[in-house]
């Protein structure tokens, strides 16, 4: 008899299409619930529901009746959140229910950066909510120390319900093919959200001074804009369009990643950065930097070169030296080919698939 599993999310659940068919062939039912526009194959039952990021109380209580609702008509044997609302608000509408409860810690967000009064008060409100239903979770999965430190210094997990999986797994299976690295003029690509704390600015600065210094690289932005503000908007990327092709949202990123040379990824902080993995698994050598969700996969000189987070000039420098140096990209894209296989969405399966026998074994 299958075990009945409800996976929950946002935008992104189409993401865990893969990992539903390792679920499937360990023998569960699955289900997604998700504010995704894509299509789902057939083994999977997805129900779309009302969830929105941003802070909106009201939104958030519709949310929370949603929930109690489906899931008094739906049982299932376990649940996980991919999500940051619905990882602490599924358990706030679940709270006196029994349903085993695991959830995946995918990033911290925006108000962890942020130094505003308002994030401030936010981030003591999220404290709170989570204190609040700490016991009611049975496994946190977080994909970085950082995270996990954070969430154990303010009592926000026990000291027992929690465990480590780096990255949500890549699917190499279906990567067939390698980036032949041999672009005149050299071309680095960077795919990410277009948000201040990817480091775009950054890296609009460090293509300015690589181009003052002569070399007249190719770089690709890849990925819609998502902020609007004296620190990044349509003004600002307009400016830079002579020396960076700004290609905005496209559904061709793999064919994009073989045409380059080199990936670079000048993030403030990830949960853990997905985009590495795809980077190297195609071959690609790397510039990021040396942050929490980066250097979980990527070492300095051994997959990537790391440098300081807002520092231009030290990430143009690192640019310049990896599309000068054969011999260094070479053996970058190398090893981050063999270490990638550690992150294959089979062994991040088998780990998940654990966490989950374990939660409906559990004798509450």
């Amino acid at each position: 008899m299958n075990k009945k599993i409800c996976l929950v999310g946002g935008e992104d659940v189409h993401k865990r299409i893969a990992l539903s068919n390792y679920l499937k062939e360990a023998g569960f039912q699955v289900t997604i619930l998700g504010t995704s526009t894509r299509e789902f194959p057939d083994y999977i039952t997805y129900v779309p529901y009302n969830l929105v990021r941003s802070f909106s109380p009201s939104a958030d209580r519709k949310t929370l009746k949603w929930y109690r609702k489906f899931f008094a008509e739906n049982a299932f044997d376990v649940i996980h959140t991919f999500d940051t609302k619905p990882a602490f608000l599924l358990p706030i509408a679940l709270k006196k229910t029994k349903t085993p409860i695991t959830r995946t810690v995918t990033g911290l967000g925006t108000i962890f950066m942020s130094n505003s009064l308002f994030s401030f008060a936010l981030r003591r409100v999220y404290y709170t909510l989570h204190r609040s239903i700490k016991h009611r979770v049975f496994k946190t999965v977080f994909q970085n120390y950082d995270d996990k430190d954070l969430y154990k210094s303010h009592q926000l997990i026990t000291e027992k319900n929690y465990e480590l999986v780096f990255s949500s797994g890549i699917e190499l299976k279906n990567i067939n093919k390698k980036a032949k690295r041999n672009n005149t003029p050299f071309t680095f690509i960077c795919v990410a959200r277009l948000v201040y704390e990817k480091g775009i600015i950054n890296l609009l600065e460090a293509a300015k001074i690589c181009k003052s210094k002569g070399f007249e690289f190719k770089i690709l932005l890849v990925g819609p804009l998502e902020e609007n503000s004296k620190r990044l908007n349509q003004e600002i990327l307009d400016q830079y369009k002579d020396i960076i092709d700004i290609l905005g949202s496209r559904n061709d990123v793999f064919e994009l990643l073989l045409s380059s040379d080199a990936f670079v990824l000048p993030t403030f902080r990830e949960g853990f950065a997905r985009v590495l993995l795809e980077a190297a698994a195609v071959g690609l050598p790397m510039v990021a930097t040396n942050v929490t969700g980066v250097r979980e996969f990527a070492r300095h000189e051994k997959e990537a070169l790391l440098v300081e987070v807002k520092n231009s000039i030290a990430l143009a420098d690192a640019m310049i030296r990896l599309a000068t140096d054969k011999d260094l990209a070479s053996q970058l894209a190398e090893n981050a080919l063999k270490h990638v296989e550690k992150f294959s969405l089979e062994n991040i399966s088998k780990q998940y698939i654990n966490i989950f026998n374990q939660a409906i074994n559990h004798k509450i």
